[in-house]
């Protein structure tokens, strides 16, 4: 679990809805103290397998903190790693 995030970092975030985990991918891009805001790149699903978002979904960016319930980790995954890279090359510029 991290308690600071960096600028361009590939996160894991973690969020405990109850019962269920949801656990979605995003890039940082920019950090402000504790806040930090995140790019949703995409999402486990049930079976535990890496999907993008397509890039015309709304809210792709959203603010966190690391005060919030969302857990941080660094995406280690070598396959959700070059699935995030390959959205990005495609969708976004850094």
């Amino acid at each position: 679990m991290l308690n600071k995030l960096a600028k361009n970092q590939y996160v894991k975030l973690v969020k405990n809805n109850g019962q269920k985990k949801e656990v979605e991918y995003g890039i940082v891009l920019n950090e402000n103290g504790d806040q930090y805001d995140i790019m949703s790149v995409g999402f486990e699903n049930k079976d535990g397998h890496f999907l993008a978002y397509p890039p015309n979904v709304e809210n792709l960016v959203q603010t966190y903190t690391t005060n919030d319930e969302t857990m941080f980790d660094e995406v280690k995954e070598n396959e959700v790693r070059r699935a995030m890279n390959v959205w990005v090359e495609k969708n976004y510029k850094l």
